[in-house]
């Protein structure tokens, strides 16, 4: 059974960063499993820029940032591996990024969760707001995920995060089609928020009925989960629904340890000031202590560029 998800065009942002270099590997490892062309960008400080051009005009062997960029790509042992172009842009590096991608019709980032300014800066000012504007889904890789094996095997097993949400359903979708290659255990997790007194406080999550009763709460969680699968899950992959009570990143965390996950997918909402303040206290929570990589998927903006085109080779992406 064919996939959706194509992989054609792969991009990397990086800041000559060890944590840079640590996401390039696996894109890397990424475009080699399916044939990808591989875009490696790096985004130059204008005022940088500006004194790199009045410096050459007295050092006229100054090195070039294309230099630096290949020389940190080589360094990076990208082998032989043709498939890979390098871009460098000057400005800001958040509309940089999401330039390139758009000027490439990308359909992955893979960036690193540090960088030179250190975590919370990077989450802060550039991948956060990568994550909300990026025309296709992203995949964060943190200080603790091991490197890439020189044969990329497929993600096992996969947790995937529900609120119920529309970029969480699409979320659902992009982990079905990754689990499908390996026959992957796909976890399909909700965090039950449960009240923590009698105030009559309903929780954060949406719900479909009166929460008083905990055990029926659950439940209808469950089915309700259950329901979200597509009638052929069990035919690619081995689907498996669970609702844990919780905060919903300390949960997700969680269960990603005790089970040993190789990948988080998540929906990325990118409206209003709700979703700003679910992502605060969420999605970057997650990216930023997870010891696996991260994929953000968006409902709005990221279905286009996975659906694939009848005229395009398509392969899963893996790990």
């Amino acid at each position: 059974m064919a996939t959706a998800i194509t992989l054609d065009r792969v991009l990397c942002p990086v800041d000559f960063s060890e944590h840079s270099q640590r996401a390039l590997r696996h894109a890397l490892a990424i475009a080699r499993r399916n044939d990808s062309e591989l875009t490696v960008l790096h985004v130059e400080d204008s005022m940088k820029t500006a004194a790199r051009s009045e410096m050459s005009l007295h050092t006229p062997a100054l090195g070039s940032p294309e230099s630096e960029l290949m020389a940190f790509l080589d360094a990076t042992q990208h082998g032989d591996f043709p498939n890979v172009t390098v871009a460098v842009r000057s400005g800001n590096a958040v509309e940089s990024i999401i330039s390139q991608a758009e000027h490439d019709s990308s359909d992955l980032i893979v960036m690193g969760t540090h960088g030179r300014s250190g975590l919370r800066a990077i989450l802060g000012s550039v991948t956060e707001r990568v994550l909300r504007e990026a025309p296709c889904p992203v995949l964060t890789i943190p200080p603790s995920a091991k490197d890439p094996a020189e044969a990329y095997k497929p993600f096992n097993p996969i947790l995937c995060a529900s609120d119920f949400s529309p970029s969480c359903r699409k979320a659902l979708s992009v982990a079905l089609d990754i689990a499908q290659e390996g026959d992957a255990r796909l976890i399909l997790l909700h965090a039950l928020q449960v009240p923590a007194n009698d105030s009559g406080l309903m929780p954060l999550q949406p719900v479909i009925f009166d929460p008083i009763d905990r055990t029926e709460w659950r439940r209808e969680t469950l089915a309700r989960l259950n329901a979200a699968w597509p009638g052929d899950a069990s035919l690619r992959c081995r689907p498996e629904a669970i609702v844990v009570e919780g905060n919903p990143s300390e949960t997700i965390l969680r269960v990603a340890e005790d089970q040993h996950v190789g990948l988080i997918v998540m929906g990325v909402e990118s409206r209003g000031a709700i979703d700003r303040m679910l992502f605060g206290s969420t999605t970057r929570n997650v990216i930023r202590a997870a010891r696996c990589p991260v994929l953000s998927v968006r409902a709005d903006k990221s279905g286009a560029a996975w659906i694939a085109a009848p005229d395009r080779a398509h392969q899963p992406l893996g790990a």
